[in-house]
């Protein structure tokens, strides 16, 4: 007998659903301010929920009934099979989405028929395996212009994703959530800011961009069309997805790690280079641990020959300067990096 659609539909199970982000939001409220506002928690979960419920009855949350939340073990079983094989997701990621399901479905069980204990289950073996740099900023930028190339969809917008990533060192979540009116001109500096508002830390990030890639940047309201987002047509998943392909494209190894977040990896490791100072760094990359940034993001390689033990006994022969060419001094200017050319500035403006 087929079943019939109620001429009212029953929304109570999203009303407690909605109940749920709610308290997601509330845990993550600023107590100063008492300003509650959508968290990264419930936009993560969020997705992580309709992802499933999409998925498993083929239903948005707004529409789902009684039977569509009672879920068996098999299911979930299934699920993670479907997540590894057809999505490509690692399994870190997968115990994340199967995690923010049971949170869910643990707060719905007082109230409907549906049993947290389905589980009761081991997550997936997982490894510390942070992501990889790229080889310096060149590298992105190639990895950029792939994308513009090779990409079929929102290709312009995609590249520009990656420049600006590498530049701000922002995670993929925060990148997407910027807004046109979050950047702003400082004289005082006379470059643009991009202000962060909804940070992992919970604190508002300026982070600096020129005034040359800004003007880049303008050129997705003329691809686009104007909207209050700047990456208004990408998400995580399309992001993801066009990052698997560019990898295929230009063969880079899996053994390299390659993912979005080495965007920011180097983007840290960059400005430590110019820099040296690992709390300038902190605060441009908003780590409020600077061993998790020393541990996690900063390339290990040491340049064993630079440390005092050597250099100390060093005698440096500086003889081959008198045969150097006007040209060659340039071209070595030309190939160096930012520090170096800045060490230079700062010398001839004492002189």
């Amino acid at each position: 007998m087929k079943k019939q659609t109620p001429s009212v539909r029953d929304y109570s199970i999203f009303n407690d659903i909605n109940r749920w982000f709610d308290e997601l939001d509330l845990r993550n409220r600023d107590d100063k301010s008492a300003f509650i506002e959508k968290s990264n928690t419930r936009t993560t979960y969020e997705r992580h929920i309709r992802e499933f419920f999409n998925y498993q009855v083929g239903k948005d949350i707004e529409y789902l009934t009684e039977e569509d939340v009672i879920i068996k073990k098999n299911d979930l079983m299934d699920y993670r099979t479907y997540l590894a094989k057809n999505k490509n997701n690692t399994n870190a990621t997968i115990n994340n989405k199967i995690a923010a399901l049971k949170s869910l479905i643990k707060s719905l069980e007082s109230e409907h028929d549906c049993e947290s204990s389905v589980f009761n289950f081991r997550p997936l073996p997982t490894e510390k395996n942070p992501a990889g740099s790229f080889e310096g900023i060149p590298e992105a930028e190639e990895f950029a212009e792939a994308a513009f190339i090779h990409e079929r969809q929102n290709r312009l917008m995609k590249k520009l994703f990656i420049l600006f990533s590498v530049r701000t060192g922002a995670r993929k979540s925060e990148v997407l959530r910027v807004k046109w009116e979050d950047i702003t001109y400082s004289s005082k500096h006379d470059c643009y800011l991009v202000n962060f508002k909804k940070t992992k830390q919970k604190k508002a990030r300026p982070v600096g961009i020129s005034s040359s890639f800004y003007e880049e940047l303008l050129t997705l309201k003329n691809e686009y069309g104007e909207h209050e987002l700047i990456f208004h047509k990408l998400t995580v998943d399309s992001i993801n997805d066009m990052w698997h392909r560019v990898c295929r494209v230009l063969n880079i190894p899996q053994k390299r790690n390659l993912r979005p977040h080495s965007l920011r990896n180097t983007a840290t490791n960059f400005s430590y280079n110019v820099s040296g100072d690992i709390k300038k760094v902190a605060a441009f990359s908003g780590h409020k641990n600077i061993n998790v940034l020393n541990d996690h993001y900063l390339n290990k390689e040491r340049d064993y020959s630079q440390d005092p033990g050597v250099i100390i006994d060093q005698d440096i022969d500086i003889d081959f300067l008198d045969t150097v060419t006007l040209d060659q001094f340039r071209q070595f200017f030309l190939d160096c990096d930012v520090s170096t050319l800045k060490k230079l500035k700062k010398f001839l403006e004492l002189k």
